[in-house]
C-alpha cells in the first residue's frame, strides 16, 4: 500500500506530464493566426480557460454589442479594450449564459498590470475566460498577451516577442514594442 506521500508524489507526477502534453499542443497552436470569429478578427486562445485575444476589426473602435453578445454566449466574463477610443464606458452585456464585463484599461503600464491582475484572479478562482482587444488584434493584443504568456506561463522574452511576431507584417514590427516585451518583468504574486 502506497503513502500519502507516495500517493501525492504520483498524482503530481501524472498532473505535470498532463501539463507538459497541454503545453506543447498549446504552444504549437498559439504560434499561429486565428480565425475570424462573429466579426472579431484573428480571435486566438493564448491560455486555454482563462486568457483570448484578437481584433474588433470595426476601424477604431471598441467592439459593437453583437461581438459582446457572441463572446458571452460561449461564456467568457470579461472583455477588455485595451483603448479608450470611442469608449463610451464599462457595461454589462447579458445572455443565455449569464453576463460579460466590458471594460477599458490601457495595454502598458498600469494598464497591464491591471489585466494580469484579472488573468491571476481568473487563474485562482477559476472563474470565466477573459478576452483582450485592440482594433486590429495585433500590436496591443499581441504586447499584452505576450507578457502575459511570461508572466504566468515561464515564457522567455525571446519567445514573447516570436509569439508577438505571429501575423505582423515585418514593416509593422515595431522595435518600441519589442523592447516593452523583452524588458518586461515578472510581478512576484504570480
Amino acid at each position: 500500500m502506497l503513502s500519502r506521500f507516495a500517493w501525492l508524489l504520483l498524482i503530481l507526477s501524472l498532473a505535470s506530464l498532463t501539463v507538459s502534453s497541454r503545453s506543447l499542443a498549446q504552444e504549437n497552436q498559439i504560434m499561429q493566426t486565428g480565425p475570424s470569429f462573429h466579426g472579431i478578427r484573428d480571435y486566438r486562445q493564448v491560455m486555454a480557460g482563462v486568457l483570448y485575444r484578437g481584433g474588433a476589426n470595426n476601424g477604431r473602435a471598441p467592439l459593437r454589442e453583437d461581438q459582446l453578445k457572441a463572446l458571452c454566449e460561449p461564456g467568457f466574463g470579461t472583455a477588455v479594450y485595451l483603448y479608450r477610443t470611442r469608449f463610451s464606458g464599462p457595461s454589462t452585456i447579458q445572455c443565455s449564459k449569464g453576463s460579460l464585463r466590458y471594460i477599458t484599461e490601457g495595454w502598458e503600464g498600469r494598464g497591464r498590470a491591471a489585466v494580469n491582475q484579472q488573468i491571476y484572479d481568473v487563474i485562482q478562482s477559476q472563474d470565466k475566460p477573459i478576452f483582450i482587444h485592440c482594433w486590429n488584434g495585433i500590436h496591443a493584443t499581441g504586447a499584452v498577451a505576450a507578457t502575459a504568456l511570461m508572466q504566468f506561463c515561464n515564457t522567455s522574452p525571446q519567445q514573447a516577442v516570436a509569439y508577438w511576431k505571429v501575423g505582423i507584417a515585418r514593416r509593422v514590427q515595431y522595435p518600441s514594442v519589442i523592447r516593452g516585451i523583452e524588458s518586461f518583468q515578472r510581478e512576484p504574486r504570480a
